[in-house]
């Protein structure tokens, strides 16, 4: 009574695993598995990943330069330099509006600033 039961899951494994090892063979290569997976490598080609990135701006900001904030900064918003209102962000701390700030950096269009120091 209990051979034939054994005997169907012995079957049923031995499949499964044949099923398992065909499927992990050449189910990559066919398309309906590519529009499903993620690839995981790079296609050829050239690539923008190691180009420098430049920006023109209107308005040359350089770390020291001084300005006020004309929305809260929290970490991000708006500040003023010179007649140019600039999308900044700040290391973390919050600023309320028209306090003096002050650019610690720039990378990009990315402008990063801080509170000015109280003179």
């Amino acid at each position: 009574m209990l051979a034939l039961p054994l005997l169907n899951l012995f079957i049923a494994i031995v499949g499964s695993f044949i099923v398992i090892a065909m499927l992990a063979r050449y189910l990559p290569r066919t398309s309906f598995y590519r529009r499903f997976a993620l690839i995981d490598s790079n296609p050829p080609g050239p690539s923008l990943a190691g180009a420098a990135r430049h920006f023109e701006t209107s308005l040359a900001l350089t770390p020291g330069m001084q300005g006020t904030a004309v929305t809260i900064l929290r970490p991000s918003g708006k500040a003023r330099f010179a007649d140019h209102v600039v999308d900044v962000v700040t290391e973390g701390e919050f600023i309320t509006p028209q306090t003096p700030v002050t650019v610690i950096r720039t990378d990009g269009m990315r402008v990063v600033v801080k509170r000015a120091a109280q003179v």
